[in-house]
């Protein structure tokens, strides 16, 4: 509508100079007019072509190594792992003393335990080096009445699928040591109640 109204008003002013004689005016007027006309229309287009460069950086996507607003780690940043600490194996209690009617032996002989509280137990017990007690070496299983195969010794080695006789007793109990079994000092426990443990020495 403006450039309507001016070239209507350029009109207007051509046929009043007509009227008066006065063409060169007329041109004058025109040019001048179109000269404003060009000029706001570069003016407009240079403010467009500024808006589009402000506007252009925020259109920019976040390159990978900018962080988050108020994130606390960077987005491309690896959290740590955690470390999940493992508690240490606990150490047996300590044992009191398993009576024992051999302290020195040799492999393949038998010996007898008893126990001093006179308590009720199981008829296996653990044997182990006596350098490293937390470390059986072999389940051995007492003799029981009425079962010719006892007493014996189990090699441990990984898991075992070896079942137990449930036999308990006071005691005492005859124990057999390992055939093969090299010389050394071993410490045999028991494997129920309060823990007794006794030294074997093998020769």
């Amino acid at each position: 509508m403006p450039e309507l109204q001016e070239d209507l008003q350029a009109l207007a002013d051509r046929r009043a100079a007509e009227s008066t004689g006065d063409f060169d005016s007329v041109l004058t007027t025109a040019r001048s007019r179109k000269r404003r006309k060009t000029a706001g229309l570069s003016v407009l287009g240079a403010a467009l072509v500024v808006g589009a460069v402000a506007v252009v950086p925020t259109l920019r996507p976040a390159h990978n190594n900018v962080p988050v607003a108020d994130s606390p780690v960077p987005t491309n940043a690896v959290a740590p792992p955690q470390v999940e600490v493992q508690p240490s194996a606990q150490a047996l209690p300590k044992a009191k003393p398993l009576a024992l009617t051999s302290t020195v032996t040799k492999a393949g002989a038998q010996f007898v335990a008893s126990f001093p509280d006179k308590a009720v137990r199981s008829a296996t017990f653990s044997m182990s080096l006596a350098s490293t007690p937390n470390a059986p070496l072999y389940t051995l299983v007492a003799k029981i009445p009425g079962d010719p195969t006892t007493p014996y010794a189990i090699k441990m080695s990984g898991e075992m699928g070896i079942a137990l006789p449930q036999y308990t007793g006071a005691g005492p109990y005859t124990l057999a040591v390992p055939k093969g079994l090299p010389a050394g000092s071993y410490e045999v426990c028991t494997l129920s109640g309060a823990r007794l443990c006794g030294l074997v020495t093998v020769k």
